[in-house]
C-alpha cells in the first residue's frame, strides 16, 4: 500500500510542476523597459532614428572624451572588453578601419572598453599598447555608457550619423569593409 501512495504522490508532484510550467509560459509578458533595438532590414525599411546618448568617459591617456566632441562627423562606436575573446578578435580589423578613417575627417572610430568587473582599465590598456593598436579607447569602468546604450553582448557597434542620430547597430563583428560601407552611405 505504501508503494501505491508513493506513486500517487510522485504523480501529483509531476502534475503540479508541469501545470506551473505551463501557466508561467502562458502568462502575458511585461513590456520591456527599453525600446527595441534600432536596426534596418534588407528591404530598406528604417525605424525612426533616435539620438545617440551622450557619453563622457576618459580615454587611456586620462583625457575626457564626449560624443559631442565629434559633432558633424560620423561616429563608429564599438563597445568591447579585454576579457571577451570575441571582442579581442575584432581589434585587428578595427585597427585597420581606424587607419583608413584617419585619412579623412568625415568619420571617427571610438571604442569603449566595458570591464564589467571582469577586467580592468589597466588590462585593456596593456592589451592595446602590447598590440600597438592606434584607435581611441574610452574606459567605461562604471558601466554608465553601456547602460545608456543597453549593451547586453560584446562586441556591439553603433553607427551614428553626423546629426547625432543612431543609423544602425550590430551585435557581433563587423568587417572593415562593412564599416566603410556605412561611412560611404552616410557621407
Amino acid at each position: 500500500m505504501s508503494r501505491y501512495l508513493k506513486l500517487i504522490a510522485a504523480g501529483l508532484i509531476v502534475a503540479v510542476v508541469l501545470y506551473g510550467a505551463y501557466t508561467v509560459r502562458q502568462s502575458p509578458q511585461p513590456f520591456p523597459s527599453q525600446p527595441p533595438p534600432i536596426s534596418s532590414d534588407d528591404k530598406g525599411f528604417k525605424p525612426p532614428l533616435e539620438t545617440a546618448p551622450e557619453i563622457n568617459l576618459k580615454d587611456l591617456d586620462g583625457q575626457t572624451v564626449k560624443l559631442s566632441d565629434y559633432q558633424n562627423r560620423i561616429i563608429i562606436l564599438v563597445f568591447w572588453s579585454s576579457w571577451s575573446y570575441a571582442s579581442k578578435a575584432i581589434l585587428p580589423e578595427l585597427n585597420e578601419t581606424a587607419t583608413e578613417l584617419k585619412q579623412t575627417n568625415e568619420a571617427v572610430l571610438l571604442t569603449v572598453d566595458v570591464p564589467r568587473g571582469r577586467g580592468t582599465a589597466t588590462a585593456a590598456e596593456k592589451y592595446i599598447r602590447d598590440h600597438q593598436y592606434n584607435f581611441k579607447v574610452l574606459v567605461d569602468s562604471k558601466g554608465k555608457a553601456a547602460n545608456a546604450y543597453s549593451i547586453m553582448n560584446l562586441p556591439t557597434t553603433f553607427i551614428i550619423q553626423k546629426d547625432g542620430k543612431i543609423y544602425d547597430h550590430r551585435v557581433g563583428t563587423l568587417s572593415s569593409a562593412e564599416i566603410m560601407d556605412y561611412v560611404h552611405k552616410l557621407k
